[in-house]
């Protein structure tokens, strides 16, 4: 454990953190994850009474200590009484028994024509012949249903095999998916955000820093929310005023808040009269940045690109004022629950050829297309790292300008000819989560895959992006093919601002090695920074186990520039 006196080397930054509660988040999160109507049935306020009744039934209370007191005497005396305890294990085998022969009995008319059912059944008919018949159907159902709530040695059984045969059926991402989103709702329940923001600080060293990071869920068509975004923010500003030198509080945008913002109260407004420095004019997001936010946080899964029309003037007031940006990139619970729009159909920017050769002339371009159905899958296009390129990359900032045809945009950016007086080359993007952990799999499983070995082949350019994306033949593979973790690292080779948090990410220690391998990269060792994503990241350890662990498995010099020098450097904090 560390030193407590030695707090200045021991303290850690925490660069991705949430404390937002259970009234900032939509009614019903559960829509797309449980059909119509049922996902109305189970709203946010419906599952946490659910839960709360279930923990309540583990408090400490004096009527339930001693009521386990007693039921530990009981079950104790059983134990050590020799002859009761031999009937003890007789009935458990019996039960067992039981149990099994009407499973067996139940799933007869799938194992019938088998070649185990023909062997099987025969000797059960011919030597079980005594077992009491129970109708076919849901009375052999409720009988094993009866059995395995009253007994727990039937109860464990049937839920390791249950949660084996769930991972199965709906595949481990999707439960991985429903798991996140359970421990969002579980923890968002309890009392105001400062509640959260103690429990998190408690589980490190003393001096340690943490970026926290709203959340606007109002337009992701999943219902309302009790608790409207701004009175959040005011909360996060006030915990921030107690918090001053620990807590950096980041201001949420989603462009749908400016477009439908009143004039008399904007969010967002700017005076764009001087391009080369633009300020802000009185808006809530100015005010939160005086009072002490450091940063911007956007979440396109919920229904956009990072390129919207409206989020462009802002992303040139923090190049001015270099403000840093984190963004989701990777795919989570949180997406957009409403109707897919057909202008999602193609890519905003991107082409792809659908016939000819670009070598001889005759290629026919289109935008590229996109053809997941379901919403969450379909976020992966919003979060996808490459839309990042849109912002980074002038050549692609023209032709988004060029589709926007918006004079106000051109005089900020001084775009006029094919040409730019002014870019977003130098913004400072945080790419959140580095792709999350199935893309880390990829990139370790695939050996055939150029584009996974080029980080490792090529480490002086890797994909070599600013090259390969002005070819519009290439965009076909790296947008559906390359792994995020080959892309992401080649952005933070090729972007001097671009970073990576390993939120989430790297809970599990089998990336650890990954992680220290990658650090040896001179660039990416400057751009990679420790997160949690606290506490979406605690259905599978515990803050303290999550530093802990990766601060004694990685090399100290590794460890400070993942935990102190480059997440200070991102912010800007001292």
């Amino acid at each position: 454990m560390p030193n407590p006196t030695n707090t200045e080397t021991d303290s850690v930054f925490n660069i991705h953190t949430h404390v937002f509660t259970k009234d900032h988040v939509p009614k019903y999160l559960a829509k797309k994850f449980i059909i119509w109507p049922f996902y109305m049935v189970l709203g946010i306020d419906f599952v946490i009474q659910i839960i709360s009744w279930f923990r309540r039934k583990r408090k400490f209370t004096y009527t339930a200590r001693n009521k386990r007191w007693t039921l530990y005497q009981l079950r104790m005396f059983f134990v050590r009484n020799p002859l009761f305890n031999f009937f003890y294990t007789l009935f458990k085998w019996a039960t067992s028994f039981i149990f099994a022969y009407y499973f067996l009995i139940w799933i007869r008319p799938l194992l019938d024509t088998t070649t185990l059912g023909r062997w099987m059944y025969p000797i059960m008919d011919t030597y079980l012949d005594f077992m009491p018949l129970v109708a076919p159907g849901w009375n052999q159902f409720l009988l094993l249903l009866v059995f395995a709530i009253l007994f727990g040695h039937l109860r464990n059984s049937v839920t390791k095999l249950a949660k084996g045969r769930l991972e199965r059926l709906v595949g481990k991402q999707r439960l991985e998916l429903l798991l996140r989103y359970l421990k969002i709702i579980d923890f968002s329940k309890n009392g105001k955000m400062g509640y959260i923001y103690k429990n998190l600080k408690q589980q490190y060293p003393p001096g340690s820093k943490f970026v926290v990071l709203p959340m606007d869920m109002e337009f992701m068509a999943a219902g309302q929310v009790n608790e409207p975004y701004l009175q959040q923010m005011e909360e996060l500003m006030k915990l921030k005023s107690n918090n001053k030198d620990s807590l950096h509080p980041f201001v949420f945008v989603d462009p749908r808040r400016i477009e439908t913002q009143a004039p008399n109260a904007p969010f967002f407004d700017y005076d764009g009269s001087n391009p080369e420095k633009i300020e802000l004019k009185p808006c809530k997001l100015k005010e939160y940045l005086e009072d002490g936010a450091c940063g911007i946080k956007i979440y396109p899964a919920l229904g956009y690109y990072p390129f919207d029309k409206n989020l462009l003037p802002l992303w040139l007031y923090c190049v001015q004022n270099d403000i840093p940006i984190t963004t989701h990139c990777s795919v989570g619970p949180i997406f957009y629950r409403g109707k897919k729009k057909k202008a999602w159909d193609r890519h905003p920017v991107f082409e792809e050829v659908i016939s000819g050769s670009l070598d001889k002339g005759t290629a026919v371009l289109e935008r590229l297309r996109l053809i997941q159905v379901h919403n969450k899958d379909f976020q992966a296009n919003f979060t996808h790292p490459l839309n990042y390129c849109c912002l980074l990359m002038p050549h692609f900032l023209i032709k988004l300008l060029d589709d926007y045809s918006n004079e106000k945009l051109n005089q900020l950016f001084g775009y006029a000819n094919g040409s730019l007086e002014r870019d977003l080359s130098t913004l400072k993007i945080n790419l959140a989560h580095y792709g999350g952990a199935e893309h880390w799999d990829t990139f370790l499983e695939r050996e055939r895959y150029q584009t996974t070995n080029e980080v490792v082949f090529r480490p002086a350019v890797a994909l070599n992006l600013k090259n390969e994306l002005k070819q519009p033949g290439n965009f076909y593979q790296h947008w559906h093919y390359s792994d995020w973790f080959s892309l992401i690292s080649s952005m933070l080779i090729e972007f001097d601002n671009v970073y990576s948090d390993i939120s989430y990410t790297s809970h599990d220690n089998q990336y650890l090695n990954l992680l220290s391998e990658i650090m040896n990269h001179r660039k990416i060792n400057e751009r990679v920074l420790f997160g949690t994503d606290f506490y979406v990241v605690s259905n599978h350890k515990t803050e303290k186990a999550f530093w802990i662990d990766m601060r004694n498995q990685l090399a100290p010099e590794k460890w400070q520039k993942l935990a102190q020098e480059n997440p200070n450097r991102f912010v800007g904090a001292s």
